[in-house]
């Protein structure tokens, strides 16, 4: 009992203490776009790392996923307003700091930017780990030391910063690739979270109402998402998987061209048209 408090204390916002909770949030949120959106133009790594362990936003998904697995209809609603404002947050502080500089930035040339425009199914499926691994630390109060690990390891204000970027610079495309990102993050990390919830008993010692309409409303609607979001991050693989072949072709290729001569190969680069 004293476990479940803990963890709906630390994931969902609600009262007593609301507002607190929501200020320290809003905070910490704007801080890390901040970081986020300088490291990714600045093009620095380890800018962007420490953006992510500052980011306060798997909480309020956490949260969701914990009030899905005990059906609080209430919880539900408070901890997705949370997580929504979040997202609008994170675009808005990327947008807005992109802006001045928009006319001198060219997203091409910066790679952290361009790698977080085309998420493939091993995002998800890493998605899906960090969901699980995370719920489980939240939920164990003598492994909840490896939650900086999980926060590097999830991708969620990173990409949020960089789509805010990327509308700045008038690329919607690429913005759609960094949502799509975000968004493979979110609903990968609600529906293991849930399930780990669940798995571990948290519904029996909870004490508020379950309701299990809200509970299957929740899940279906995550599931859809999954499906949906799962449609372009496989034809995205399909495509990388087509470009490597090619890549791997046109290299033996070369070789076995250039053999027994001076020339040496440096690398290959091949793309597949849109």
């Amino acid at each position: 009992m004293d476990e479940v408090e803990r963890v709906r204390d630390t994931l969902v916002f609600e009262e007593p203490g609301l507002w607190p909770k929501v200020f320290r949030f809003i905070v910490l949120l704007v801080l890390s776009s901040c970081i986020a959106t300088y490291g990714l133009l600045g093009d620095s790594v380890a800018v962007v790392i420490g953006a992510m362990i500052v980011a306060p936003l798997m909480l309020p998904i956490m949260g969701l996923a914990f009030s899905v697995s005990v059906g609080d209809r209430r919880a539900i609603r408070s901890t997705l307003i949370v997580s929504l404002v979040g997202i609008v947050t994170a675009v808005a502080v990327g947008f807005l700091l992109t802006l001045p500089m928009a006319q001198v930035t060219k997203p091409e040339a910066i790679q952290q930017v361009m790698i977080r425009t085309s998420p493939h199914l091993l995002d998800l499926m890493a998605a899906l780990m960090t969901g699980l691994a995370g719920a489980f630390a939240l939920a164990r109060k003598d492994v909840s030391d490896t939650l900086p690990g999980v926060a590097i390891a999830v991708s969620l204000v990173p990409p949020l910063a960089n789509a805010g970027i990327l509308f700045a610079l008038a690329e919607p495309r690429l913005a759609s690739g960094s949502l799509l990102l975000f968004g493979t993050n979110y609903v990968a990390i609600l529906l293991t979270g849930a399930l780990v919830f669940a798995l571990m008993g948290f519904r029996k010692a909870a004490l508020s109402p379950f309701d299990p309409r809200a509970r299957r409303r929740a899940v279906g609607i995550a599931l859809v998402a999954l499906l949906i979001i799962a449609v372009p991050l496989s034809l995205a693989s399909t495509r990388l998987i087509i470009t490597n072949k090619i890549a791997v072709r046109t290299d033996a290729l070369a070789e076995e061209w250039l053999e027994g001569s001076a020339y040496r190969l440096l690398s290959v680069d091949a793309e597949t048209a849109d």
